[in-house]
């Protein structure tokens, strides 16, 4: 390699490599190990070794800081661009006119490379080549470095908001590769294994990865664990080495062993994610160690949850995590949990208070550009930290502005919070006008299903059935509803039977509705021909959703058939509710009360997550809670103890439960915001009905059960087991058959059908046999002239059944077919010929041919011929006995795998004879 510039990186390691795996995987199988290490804290900062737990997603204490504004800003800035960069265009322009403001490094060359990448990724090129930025950053003069120097190569290589300039775009790649940098190396490597080699880069590709990692790394610093744990991930993605799990584990393992907090907890998390035989408790339980002495990083996505952290210790994380159950040798079923990239998130008992994430966007609401989603999501922050009901007033004005700067979210959120004064008619017209508008303009299908609920529940003059009806009819067309269907029946669908349900869990999947893309992977790992990427690809999609993640755990425990199985789901639920936080509690408290209750350690568990949940004004949980404490303490001192819970933030359950204990002013209120959050299904009117009644309200009770008697689907088969949309599938015509499927993509010209035709009707032990259709089919593929069809059939041919051969043999002459097959040289063609000769011989002829063509069979290595022709020669079928030739073709038939040969030369050699 001509190397006219020095490269220069920071530690060596072990490389590996098979060069001969790049053409077939198109990725490069190479093993770059980390170097051997004594464990020190280099990774963490002085001083900060046995600092507080740091799970906060971003500490209160000192309020906003600059450092700060710019960690959200950057994440506002590439959710923004990644989301709609066109709509967002003035706005983003504010926000990096605000960063280069704040930070004099980004200023200049990075300040104006980011506005291209915006107009860019806006789409607005046009636009970009008539301000002239990317020319004008070419001859400022300034000096590029590595990254920025790659960022422009990008813009000349495809011509982009500039003229194509492919000579300047490989210089500015291959002086930066020259450079050590990382991502040129791997750009370069990634042309190689795409067929476009770089010109002037004549290092091998084995060895450009290794520079390429070697750079990554870099120098033994505070920064080596992050730079270690990148190249784990380019081992898990499997984009330019071939993925390869044990040495992301080796890497991961050299970050942790360094001081990597995030690294440590990921090899807590592959002990409890691993198979019986990988898992290593001991292991497990020394870097759950060092994890949490280093305060277990939250990952970048979560910083943007509020969410208030309690004190980690060792202790409380061995707890909540249970035992790391080794002995999983009772699985009965494959799982993807091992995919799922979970972190830690413990919430504290009490909700936090304001924080800097919430200081941040006061500061971008007074922008002139900001948008209305900015005002909304403040007054989210602000129900989160207040309370639904505390934080109301400020919320709403929120809300207000936000609708005004046209936000449909923040219109239906308003409008579902203006039904709480329902009994004011301004309040509830607007309400309607609010969702009719998010329903009409923006084609939002859950304001349809709110419309059918105002008019249906909600109103104080509901049911308004024929509004309702406008409105559920709409809904029903947009399939937005989830897919109801669940647990067992959800993995027993059939594509033949029903493949409108399954189309329908897929879409949903792909949208991120959580219930189907948990429903989704739940069936994907019971696929025997699904992929690994396609695994890889539907846990990640999995594990950017907290709903989906508790969804998933809920159905691995739900189909547990074995004791063992249930053992590693509520293990699996254990992470999830440290990933997830607080709103994973309950869940796992039902779980835990199903599992084994009566255990009083896993009893006080119980009781600490329903408490948790409880503090944050959630009814199940207070309910529960109170239920599990019926023995020692009054349903009323429950409610005493979070009567403040439940008037800060008390859901519908908890509304109900406060009731028969708060005075009659108080009680109409909570009817009220109950009304405010309703479901409009059987179940909520009916606690509506029930309170009334307890209130002494007869006329309220009444108008309850007229609004159940109205709620669509009425009363469902429910003892029976029998779901609607099963009941609504009666009698509804048949799916198509996998038969009719194959028929219709034969017609409209996939070859490929005919194949799949041929097989389903040709086996007698299916419905679908048919042997004059078969026998059609066959006939069609032998037509076609292909040679792997023409062998492929053949063999079909020579297996099938009686009746099948008879309906071929009627109309074409099939020995002449095998013949010309063989004699143009197929090797299977002749061992089928030979078979079939014998099976239907009738003169010693026939078996004499059969021999001559088992014979060219073997000859041309054919392992089933090799046999087949020692067991004519041993036997003398049509030929005179040879029985050392027999002992020699059947030998090599059983080096070739063929156990029946080496079974009858067994019996030759014992002297068994004919």
């Amino acid at each position: 390699m001509r190397l006219t510039k020095r490269i220069t990186f920071g530690l060596t390691a072990l490389v590996l490599v098979c060069t001969a795996c790049v053409a077939q995987a198109r990725t490069l199988d190479l093993a770059f190990l980390p170097p051997a290490i004594e464990p020190q804290d280099l990774c963490v900062p002085a001083g900060d070794a046995q600092a507080a737990d740091d799970l906060a997603a971003a500490p209160a204490a000192g309020g906003l800081t600059d450092a700060l504004r710019l960690r959200f800003l950057l994440r506002d800035i590439r959710r923004l661009q990644a989301e709609d960069a066109d709509r967002w265009f003035d706005f983003i322009m504010t926000l990096l006119d605000w960063r280069a403001r704040l930070d004099p490094d980004f200023a200049g060359v990075g300040h104006m490379l980011a506005q291209i990448g915006l107009y860019v990724d806006a789409g607005r090129l046009e636009q970009l080549q008539a301000t002239g930025l990317i020319d004008a950053l070419r001859n400022s003069g300034d000096r590029f470095n590595n990254i920025q120097k790659l960022t422009l190569a990008q813009y000349y290589l495809n011509g982009i908001g500039v003229a194509q300039d492919t000579e300047y775009a490989l210089g500015l790649i291959r002086d930066a590769a020259y450079g050590g940098n990382a991502e040129a190396l791997m750009s370069i490597a990634r042309m190689e294994l795409r067929g476009e080699p770089m010109q002037g880069w004549d290092a091998p590709l084995d060895v450009t990865v290794t520079l390429a990692f070697g750079g990554m790394l870099g120098q033994m610093n505070e920064d080596v664990c992050s730079h270690a744990e990148r190249i784990a991930r380019e081992y898990i993605d499997g984009d330019v080495v071939t993925r390869n799990a044990d040495i992301a584990y080796a890497w991961y393992k050299f970050a942790a062993d360094l001081g990597g907090a995030q690294a440590a907890w990921r090899l807590v998390e592959f002990h409890l994610s691993a198979e019986a035989g990988r898992k290593d408790n001991a292991e497990m339980l020394h870097y759950l160690q060092l994890a949490v002495k280093r305060g277990i990083t939250l990952e970048d996505g979560q910083v943007q949850q509020v969410k208030s952290a309690g004190n980690v210790d060792e202790a409380t994380l061995t707890g909540i995590l249970g035992y790391n159950f080794s002995e999983d040798t009772g699985r009965g079923r494959p799982s993807l949990s091992h995919l799922l990239r979970l972190s830690v998130n413990l919430d504290g008992n009490k909700p936090a208070q304001e924080n800097p994430y919430q200081q941040y966007l006061r500061e971008v609401s007074r922008f002139p550009t900001a948008p209305g989603w900015v005002m909304r999501e403040l007054a989210e922050q602000v129900l989160i930290i207040k309370g639904r009901w505390a934080g109301e007033r400020e919320a709403m004005a929120l809300l207000d502005e936000a609708v005004l700067r046209d936000d449909p979210e923040a219109m239906h959120m308003l409008a579902k919070m203006l039904v709480r004064y329902r009994d004011d008619p301004v309040q509830l017209n607007r309400a309607v006008n609010l969702l009719t508008a998010v329903a009409e303009r923006f084609g939002e299908a859950q304001a349809m299903r709110d419309l059918d609920a105002l008019y249906r529940c909600q109103a104080p003059d509901a049911p308004r059935v024929s509004e309702a009806n406008v409105w559920a009819t709409s809904y029903r067309a947009t399939q937005a509803a989830t897919a109801d269907v669940e647990g067992a029946d959800l993995l027993a669908l059939d594509v033949h039977k029903a493949p409108m349900m399954l189309a329908r869990i897929q879409t949903q999947a792909l949208d991120g509705n959580p219930t189907s893309l948990a429903g989704y992977l739940e069936r994907l790992q019971l696929d025997p021909l699904a992929t690994e990427a396609a695994g890889y690809l539907w846990a990640a999609r999995t594990n950017r959703s907290d709903l989906a993640l508790e969804e998933y755990a809920k159905l691995e425990f739900n189909l547990s058939t074995n004791p063992a199985e249930r053992d590693l789901a509520l293990e699996l639920l254990r992470r999830v509710y440290l990933n997830n936080g607080v709103q994973t509690a309950l869940d796992l408290a039902v779980a835990l009360s199903k599992d084994n209750a009566r255990d009083p350690k896993i009893a006080a568990e119980i009781i600490a997550l329903l408490k948790k949940s409880s503090s944050r004004g959630e009814g199940a949980a207070i309910r529960l809670l109170s239920k599990h404490l019926s023995d020692e303490r009054t349903a009323q001192s429950v409610y005493e103890e979070y009567a403040q819970a439940i008037e800060d933030r008390g859901d519908f359950i908890a509304m109900m439960f406060a009731i028969p204990f708060v005075d009659a002013a108080k009680a109409d209120d909570y009817i009220d915001r109950a009304v405010a959050m309703m479901s409009c299904g059987t179940k909520d009117p009916d606690e509506l009905s029930d309170a009334s009644t307890a209130l002494l309200l007869p006329d309220q009770a009444y108008h309850w059960r007229q609004v159940v008697r109205t709620i669509e689907g009425g009363n469902v088969l429910a003892k029976l087991a029998i779901s609607d949309s099963q009941m609504q599938s009666f009698n509804r015509g048949a799916a198509p058959t996998q038969r009719e499927i194959y028929e219709r993509n034969l017609r409209e010209g996939d070859e490929i059908a005919r194949r799949n035709l041929l097989t389903l009707t040709a086996n007698p032990d299916l419905p679908s046999y048919d042997p004059e259709a078969a026998a059609g089919y066959l006939l069609a593929i032998i037509a076609s002239g292909k040679a792997d069809d023409e062998a492929w059939v053949l063999e079909t041919y020579r297996k099938a059944g009686p009746d099948l051969q008879a309906a071929v043999a009627a109309r074409i002459d099939v020995q002449t077919v095998f013949l010309a097959a063989a004699q143009r040289g197929s090797i299977s063609a002749k061992l089928d010929l030979a078979l079939l000769l014998r099976s239907k011989a009738k003169t010693t002829g026939d078996l004499l041919a059969s021999a001559r063509w088992l014979t060219e069979a073997a000859e041309g290595g054919n392992i089933t011929a090799m046999g087949e022709l020692g067991h004519v020669l041993a036997y003398g079928i049509g030929v005179p006995q040879d029985r050392a030739a027999a002992l020699t073709w059947l030998d090599q038939a059983a080096r070739g795998g063929d156990a029946a040969a080496g079974e009858t030369a067994r019996l030759l050699r014992l002297g068994v004879t004919p």
